[in-house]
């Protein structure tokens, strides 16, 4: 058996001749290693915080038939260590995390007669026997599970504050002296201020707004109605709330944040240590027809979002997509996408259509989901524009929800400089108003320095260092307290 060792830096083009043509195989990849750090307002100094590293391998091949018409696929392969899986569904329905089967009977043996007439059946001529059950037969597969779970229980939890009246009312705080494993309990006997901790006992009533506040959650308007059952409840004297505009305010009272739904639950692995994983892979036919892709990562059609706007009509991919992209007439090139979901119908397909319009320097795009019950119904759409004239590019995005973008580069006196403004509409509990950013890089013998800022006057800046395909880097982000220090080698 012979061994053959390909390595190189940069990426590798190997060139495979074949009966009709050369396949082009492309290798590229990645190692990333480095360190988080966090330092800021919470915290009292330096702290070096989790290791992280990252390695990903991408393999691309295209080839062109003697017609002229091109092919070829790629996919990536990566390290993980955390695995999302999907539960196996058993016949009623409950959630199960292995699946297990055995092989069936290999032998009949019966004494059956006839209802009607009362004639001996020979057992060599039942091929299957039903009782209440889907058919038994000889050689069928039987299929049990086995690892039962459960959806994650609902966290909610609850913060109440300022002055209460309670007959008995305990709260439970971790002491002063930081002496691990120990508590110190605190109670109000009468009207006062809530003490700070984790309310383990006793009932309360608020001055402000009269809910009544137990261990299992809080009464807001004392009908007797938790709002929590399975809630941990916190007490003290004040409390902060942010509000969809940013600002915060000191209040008292009582707010609860409700837990997810059952059905949001997904499982992971949590693996010892790394596995390789394959992702976006994809394969594609291109010739005067057009191209057409199968692909099993997401498709976002031609409007490029901005922000939270443009980004209404994505394709998010269960199955496999299905993208056939057009050649049309000045400069039109119209697409459609199809996910083929598992165990989806036609009548519940997900479908994406679009295209955009290049014209010169300026291109104009629009996404379209569409109901597949109805061809006419439009579920969601996204609109985009694009202008680019030398160094400077501008671009606006626009969707069915009412959220908008803008976005713009331009080279400034050696450093490049982008801004990004966009809007998030109206929703409950949701941070709403404008959002920017704005960024400004450089590069100087090898040197890379970038500095940005957002709405919040929270800046970044990182520092790079690039030498060939090896690049160091250092950055910090104010508003994560932290940032990270790390080198990626790329070939």
């Amino acid at each position: 058996m012979k061994k053959f060792l390909i390595a190189g830096s940069s990426l590798a083009a190997v060139a495979a001749a074949g009966s009709a043509g050369a396949v082009d195989v492309t290798l590229g990849g990645s190692i990333d290693m480095g360190v988080e750090f966090g330092v800021g307002k919470n915290k009292s100094d330096l702290g070096i915080g989790e290791a992280y590293n990252s390695i990903s391998l991408s393999i691309a091949a295209a080839g062109t038939t003697d017609a002229g018409m091109k092919y070829g696929g790629s996919f990536t392969l990566g390290t993980a260590t955390e695995v999302e899986v999907s539960a196996y569904l058993d016949a009623a329905g409950a959630k199960n995390l292995v699946k297990m089967t055995v092989s069936g009977a290999t032998d009949i043996e019966a004494a059956v007669y006839n209802v009607s007439g009362g004639q001996a059946i020979a057992a060599e001529d039942i091929v299957g026997v039903k009782i209440n059950s889907s058919w038994q037969s000889v050689g069928a597969t039987v299929t049990g599970y086995g690892l039962p779970v459960g959806p994650a229980a609902a966290s909610t939890v609850c913060k109440v504050a300022g002055r209460a009246t309670a007959a008995a009312f305990t709260v439970t705080r971790q002491t002063a002296g930081g002496v691990a494993n120990t508590t110190d309990t605190a109670t109000l006997a009468a009207t006062g201020y809530l003490p700070a901790g984790h309310v383990t006992g006793g009932t309360a009533t608020l001055t402000a707004g009269g809910a009544v506040v137990t261990a299992s959650g809080v009464d807001f308007d004392g009908t007797g109605t938790v709002a929590a059952l399975t809630g941990d409840v916190y007490a003290g004297p004040f409390m902060s709330v942010m509000l969809r505009s940013s600002s915060t305010k000191m209040v008292v009272g009582a707010a609860c944040v409700e837990g997810v739904a059952a059905s949001s639950t997904n499982f992971f692995l949590n693996n010892a240590s790394k596995i390789v994983t394959a992702s976006d892979a994809s394969i594609f036919i291109e010739g005067g027809f057009g191209k057409l892709t199968l692909q099993t990562g997401d498709y976002a059609g031609g409007v490029s979002a901005i922000g939270d706007a443009g980004d209404a009509a994505d394709l998010d991919v269960d199955g496999l997509a299905v993208i056939v992209e057009g050649v049309g007439l000045l400069g039109a090139n119209p697409f459609v996408a199809v996910d083929l979901a598992p165990a989806s119908a036609p009548s519940n397909l997900e479908i994406l259509t679009g295209g955009t319009i290049d014209m010169g320097g300026l291109s104009a795009s629009v996404d379209v989901m569409l109901n597949s019950s109805n061809v006419v119904d439009i579920a969601s759409w996204d609109l985009g524009l694009d202008y680019a004239m030398g160094d400077m590019s501008v671009a606006f995005a626009y969707d069915s929800q009412n959220d908008w973008g803008m976005s713009a580069s331009m080279g400034i006196a050696g450093f490049g400089v982008d801004a990004t403004i966009y809007n998030k509409a109206t929703e409950d509990h949701e941070k709403n108003g404008l959002f920017y950013s704005v960024g400004a890089s450089t590069s100087l013998n090898g040197f890379g320095l970038s500095l940005g800022v957002d709405q919040d006057m929270q800046p970044t800046v990182g520092l790079s260092k690039s030498m060939g395909g090896l690049s160091i880097y250092a950055g910090y982000d104010a508003a994560d307290e932290g940032g990270k220090v790390g080198a990626t080698l790329s070939f």
